[in-house]
C-alpha cells in the first residue's frame, strides 16, 4: 500500500534512519529470494516499499 498523508508509518524517523532500514530489509529480502519462504520475501518487500514511498514523499530519492 503506497504511503499517503495520513498513512505514513515512518514520518517521524530520520532520512538516516530509513535508509539504514532500507539497506537492511533489501539484504534480508535478497537473502529469502534465495532460501524462500516466499512469503516473507513479499513481507521484506512491502516494507521496503514503505521506507521508499517516505523517502520519496522527502525528496530525497
Amino acid at each position: 500500500m503506497p504511503a499517503t498523508p495520513d498513512r505514513r508509518p515512518h514520518q517521524h524517523d530520520s532520512t538516516e534512519v530509513l535508509k539504514a532500514a532500507l539497506a537492511r530489509t533489501s539484504e534480508d529480502a535478497k537473502r529469502y529470494a534465495q532460501t524462500g519462504p516466499k512469503k516473507w520475501e513479499d513481507a521484506t518487500h512491502e516494507i521496503a516499499d514503505e521506507f521508499l514511498d517516505e523517502l520519496r514523499i522527502r525528496g530525497e530519492l
